[in-house]
């Protein structure tokens, strides 16, 4: 099955439901540890790994291309295509260094590093998450490349990382910033000069109500929940040189739909490594609900943005 190729799990004697986040959002200053509860428990890592990423290491929202393509497939195409945006604004060989900001299970690192023979760092509040990429680096023969630290992506970046690397990656980690032009002044200021920023995250629609995004917000440690035309105003206030932002919202009921599928199929199987019943009954009702009021609404956006910290000279 999809789930089989997670790591064994300590099944847990008490179950308990984590990451339950009704009617909450967070401050800066809170949000880190509720992203460890949401992604970082043992039980957690098996649920995101198997309805999320379909037993792989890319962990986030997918791009279908065939009616036959399921998560993992369609996560992958996304990896693709973020891959396919980076170098098109930039280059990238082995003699690049990237940031990937927020690296989870490392499918973007390990992506990456394949692709081009490049640097990675990763940079991850949860050590279990950061344990799995490595291991699989191993496994890839590419943990010469790349590396997996932990930090908080709401506090500032090392001091020793100003003008370090030549592209940053950030793969659906931005609705857990509080300060997402704090952040991105940060980021550019770890960017060498016409250095390139791709990233994808959630999002509402613009002109959503917060409350019509309950369903996501329920089980996911949010500050507050970006906007398409929130990131272009904060890429330019940050700096940046703001590139593009291409909309793949469309793809999103059919991927919410295809976690529900993942939870019905490999039920028992995660049950067996811990995950109770109780947790995957909240995020059936959690998953129908968003698929729902997106079929019905259409009030969740996503997509890819790409921008460029200016060359020494360039005008903004």
């Amino acid at each position: 099955s999809y789930c089989s190729r997670t790591a064994t799990q300590h099944v847990r004697s008490t179950q308990t439901i984590m990451a339950d986040f009704v009617d909450k959002q967070f401050s800066k200053d809170e949000v880190a540890d509720k992203v460890l509860e949401q992604y970082d428990d043992e039980t957690t890592r098996v649920f995101y790994q198997c309805v999320m990423g379909g037993g792989g290491h890319d962990i986030h929202f997918g791009i279908y291309k065939s009616p036959t393509d399921g998560v993992k497939e369609s996560s992958d195409y996304t990896t693709e295509w973020m891959m396919t945006q980076m170098e098109w604004a930039k280059p990238i060989d082995p003699n690049c260094h990237v940031l990937d900001l927020g690296s989870g299970h490392g499918g973007g690192s390990h992506a990456m590093a394949k692709r081009w023979g490049c640097k990675v760092t990763g940079y991850n509040l949860g050590p279990g998450q950061n344990a799995l990429n490595m291991a699989r680096c191993v496994e890839l023969g590419i943990d010469h490349l790349v590396e997996a630290r932990v930090g908080n992506i709401n506090d500032p970046l090392p001091a020793e990382w100003t003008g370090k690397f030549d592209a940053v990656w950030s793969c659906e980690v931005l609705c857990h910033a509080g300060d997402k032009v704090a952040l991105f002044k940060e980021l550019s200021r770890c960017l060498k000069p016409g250095g390139v920023f791709v990233f994808s995250d959630i999002m509402g629609a613009d002109g959503a109500d917060e409350k019509a995004l309950k369903a996501f917000t329920d089980r996911n440690a949010t500050t507050f929940m970006g906007r398409p035309s929130m990131y272009v105003d904060f890429i330019k206030e940050s700096g940046f040189k703001y590139v593009t932002w291409w909309d793949g919202s469309h793809h999103l009921e059919r991927y919410f739909r295809g976690m529900l599928h993942q939870i019905n199929t490999n039920r028992k199987e995660m049950n067996a490594k811990g995950v109770s019943d109780e947790y995957l009954n909240n995020w059936v009702t959690s998953l129908t609900d968003r698929a729902d009021v997106q079929k019905a609404k259409g009030v969740f956006a996503w997509g890819v943005f790409v921008a460029r910290k200016p060359e020494v000279g360039e005008l903004i």
